[in-house]
């Protein structure tokens, strides 16, 4: 007891200690979950229980030692998700895990799956197979271990991040996923434009709890074979994340990031609950995915809702045309193809190529500009070619409601976009000495990056 863990151990049990104190005078019905950010090994759970253990969080039973409150893994990026099977199994199989549940008297095991990371790693189409899969398999695991799984949804607010018309959402999961009940969080700009006033508060709920009701009954009817595109998504994902891990690790593409967005801005705001940046370094994988997807949509070029997927749909239209064929014919019957279809065309919607291409010239390097963004453009028309070829005519005119809103705003939108173009050279140029002038165009700065926010409503 008396020995020193050092300031990280020493904080998290310090931290335990306070939930044990809670526990003692008022129980655990206060108390959520132990949720393990960026779980990658049985330890990473296992590792809990001993701090907890430490802390007075663990009890002894006739099972054996057992957690007041449930230790629930988060699995987040795309590696994660493929190897979370395994970790939930030697999990469920453990004996503490299993004394556990038993004390809590559940057979429920939670598990959180999120979208953020696994879209920066290797871009929508990856991000939402890569979960669809994960969740079926890890649903099969709980009824394995006699565990129903509840899934919790780590969404934001954009699409980027997870965020879609919460019907269509709860459509695209996976029957076995989806068993009368799931979590999810609301973050960004959603929070206040769904729950700002009671009214709106209960109409979503309200919509909420009537979707899961009406996934959950129609899915019980539903045929629980794999879909017969399931093999042709596999392919599909693995050549669309090739394609976009390509881009993002191109020579100098971390330059053409920072220059090319206001991430530099946006880390200086204060409008989040963590650091931009987990440890300080500037590596894109140290980078967390709010202020990455973030800085993306403030240029308008919403690179991470579509980069891969034009250039995956032409590989497969190409290279197996009936698998292409199949595809096309189920974009609007199977939920989740649909559902993807739907997303990335908002994400294209709500990019701007013009303003793709002012922004880019912020990026001083013309050796490093020219060829990303020539990338990037050539991938935005085959994406907007490929969809337009499956929703079979313009998005403009299939998806008439998101673009006529966006329309409406563009005009002051491009008037915000060129204010912020041009206070980032000004503010950039400034030497480092002159403090209060850099001060003050860095308040004008984050005013443009909160009201293009505000235009887009896509940005959280």
């Amino acid at each position: 007891p008396s020995l020193a863990l050092g300031n990280e151990a020493s904080a998290v049990r310090d931290c335990y200690r306070v939930l044990a104190d809670e526990i003692a005078q008022h129980g655990t019905a206060g108390l959520g979950s132990l949720i393990i950010s960026m779980t990658r090994s049985l330890s990473d759970l296992l590792a809990v229980y001993l701090l907890a253990r430490e802390a007075g969080l663990l009890q002894v039973t006739e099972a054996g030692l057992a957690c007041v409150l449930p230790v629930v893994p988060l699995f987040e990026t795309i590696e994660d998700l493929e190897i979370s099977p395994d970790i939930l199994d030697a999990f469920l199989a453990h004996a503490v895990s299993q004394a556990s549940r038993s004390l809590r008297q559940t057979s429920v095991q939670q598990v959180m799956v999120g979208y953020s990371d696994s879209n920066k790693d290797g871009g929508i189409l990856a991000s939402l197979w890569s979960l669809y899969r994960a969740q079926g398999t890890l649903a099969a695991v709980g009824a394995k271990h006699n565990v129903r799984v509840r899934f919790f949804h780590g969404r934001g607010g954009t699409i980027s991040r997870g965020a879609g018309p919460t019907h269509r959402f709860l459509n695209a999961l996976p029957a076995a996923a989806l068993a009368g009940d799931l979590r999810m969080t609301e973050q960004g700009e959603t929070i206040a434009q769904k729950y700002a006033n009671q009214i709106t508060a209960v109409y979503n709920l309200e919509l909420m709890v009537a979707g899961v009701t009406e996934a959950t009954l129609l899915g019980s009817q539903r045929d629980q074979t794999p879909h017969s595109l399931a093999p042709t998504m596999d392919a599909l994902t693995a050549y669309s994340r090739q394609r976009y891990e390509s881009l993002i690790q191109t020579p100098g593409f971390i330059q053409f990031f920072g220059q090319a967005t206001p991430i530099d801005v946006i880390e200086q705001g204060k409008i989040g609950s963590r650091p931009a940046r987990r440890t300080g370094q500037r590596t894109l994988g140290d980078l967390r995915a709010i202020p990455w997807v973030f800085s993306w949509s403030q240029a308008r070029f919403f690179l991470s809702g579509w980069y891969g997927v034009g250039s995956g749909l032409a590989w497969l239209a190409e290279q197996q045309p009936d698998q292409f064929a199949q595809l096309q014919q189920a974009a609007f019957e199977w939920y989740p193809l649909k559902y993807l279809l739907t997303n990335v065309s908002t994400s294209l919607l709500s990019a701007d190529l013009a303003t793709m291409q002012a922004y880019s010239q912020l990026v001083e390097d013309s050796a490093v500009r020219e060829p990303i963004m020539a990338a990037i453009e050539a991938e935005f028309k085959q994406t907007q070619q490929q969809l337009e070829l499956i929703f079979g005519g313009s998005l403009a005119e299939r998806r008439p409601r998101i673009y006529r809103m966006l329309q409406g705003r563009q005009g002051r939108l491009q008037q915000l976009h060129q204010q912020q173009i041009n206070l980032l050279h000004t503010w950039r140029s400034l030497p480092s000495e002159q403090i209060a002038e850099r001060e003050q165009l860095l308040t004008q700065l984050l005013l443009t990056v909160n009201a293009i926010a505000s235009g887009l409503r896509t940005t959280g």
